[in-house]
């Protein structure tokens, strides 16, 4: 077993997870445009990817127990080359229901992402269980390098060539990976912890947990909501009409500002309070986008797009730590049926961005981010004035 190499295909899988999470924000307006969908059509796209994120990530995870996870991250590889090789192919056919298969694919290429996500978080914590964090938030900062570079790269294959090569583009990238890590020696492990149904149901039973996790559904509704349909926004908005070029390197400013601000925001939660760096985020992003909204000058819509991430930057990691805070005894459950809520998140609000885009407009579906914000901030407040549980009794959760 070569560990190093091990760790490093992990990193870069956690890039290609970026490259598939973005190839349809990217890509959705000149898709849309050709076929003539309306917002609720491309907003179930999305809802596609949510859905196959949630099931590959769920189902993995115990398919990984009896298989291997080696065997299912290589599974998760091949429909994350299959599903994108195929949806970049589908212009080339012409007949009815065809809008039908590009949800079919989609759903494929969620499933693969779900399903690197989750295994490679296992992997890279059993090849590294003295050094967890570090090398947990290191592949999660490779996920945010992929953020940067996704667009960028987006930007210039549609300029240069068209949409489909996008997607061509991930499903080399999946191959490759596929074959390298297919070339490597996996250590054989089992997980130590394994999610008990009673624990879930009683947290689920608990309003601060519930609270919690209402907190993730409307913080991913703030983020996946604005990247989904930003570069719609600015392509077909009058005071812009930005290229493709440019729409790919403005997303990735963002991605940018999510990046530096992740690694200042834990000393401002050290510093202050995580409910208070909570409050002021969801306050200042709620600013930020509307701002972003009425502005008509490019370079403030630059501005407020990087402060957005900026205040977004930090937010789901500190929600995510209030509810281990709170149930130090179940961090493996708790952190497992959060990332459930997450994938429920970017199943449903772009959707519904794109519902309302097409009774009041693409400019109010993007304003509602600021409604969830708003949300987040009434929920910190709750939960704030909340009596937070030091011991909890043995299958019990207070």
């Amino acid at each position: 077993m070569n560990k190093k190499a091990l760790t490093f295909l992990g990193f870069m899988m956690f890039v290609l997870a970026a490259l598939n999470f973005l190839a349809l924000p990217k890509s959705i307006f000149d898709i849309g445009n050709f076929y003539g969908w309306t917002g609720a059509q491309k907003g179930n796209l999305f809802s596609a990817s949510g859905i196959g994120f949630i099931l590959g990530a769920l189902v993995s995870g115990y398919l990984s127990e009896s298989f291997g996870k080696k065997q299912i991250i290589l599974i998760g590889l091949i429909l994350s080359a299959m599903g994108n090789f195929l949806f970049g192919y589908l212009p080339c056919f012409n007949f009815s229901y065809l809008y039908y298969f590009f949800l079919i694919f989609n759903f494929l290429i969620g499933i693969g992402n779900g399903t690197l996500e989750g295994l490679t978080n296992a992997l890279i914590i059993h090849l590294h269980p003295e050094k967890k964090p570090l090398y947990l938030n290191l592949a999660h900062a490779f996920f945010a390098v992929g953020a940067v570079i996704g667009p960028l790269i987006d930007g210039y294959l549609m300029d240069v060539l068209n949409w489909q090569w996008i997607f061509y583009f991930n499903g080399i990238v999946s191959l490759s990976l596929l074959l390298l890590f297919f070339s490597q020696s996996c250590p054989s492990f089992k997980d130590e912890q394994k999610i008990k149904l009673g624990v879930v149901a009683n947290l689920l039973r608990n309003k601060a947990f519930l609270l919690l996790n209402l907190c993730i559904l409307l913080y991913v509704g703030a983020e996946t909501g604005l990247v989904s349909w930003v570069v719609e926004y600015l392509r077909t908005n009058i005071n812009f009409r930005v290229s493709q070029l440019q729409s790919g390197m403005l997303l990735s400013y963002f991605w940018i500002a999510m990046l530096i601000g992740r690694f200042g925001y834990g000393w401002w939660v050290e510093k202050t309070s995580p409910y208070l760096a909570l409050a002021i985020s969801s306050l200042g992003g709620s600013v930020c986008i509307l701002l972003f909204l009425i502005t008509k000058n490019l370079t403030l819509a630059i501005f407020f797009i990087i402060l957005y991430g900026a205040f977004l930057s930090g937010m789901f990691a500190t929600i995510v730590s209030l509810a281990g805070h709170r149930f130090p005894r179940y961090i493996g459950v708790v952190t497992g049926v959060m990332a459930g809520s997450t994938g429920i998140g970017s199943a449903i609000f772009p959707n519904i961005i794109g519902r309302i885009s097409d009774v009041k407009g693409l400019s109010v579906g993007i304003g509602t981010c600021a409604l969830y914000l708003i949300g987040v901030l009434s929920i910190v407040l709750i939960i704030s004035k909340m009596k937070n549980p030091q011991k909890p009794a043995i299958g019990k959760i207070s």
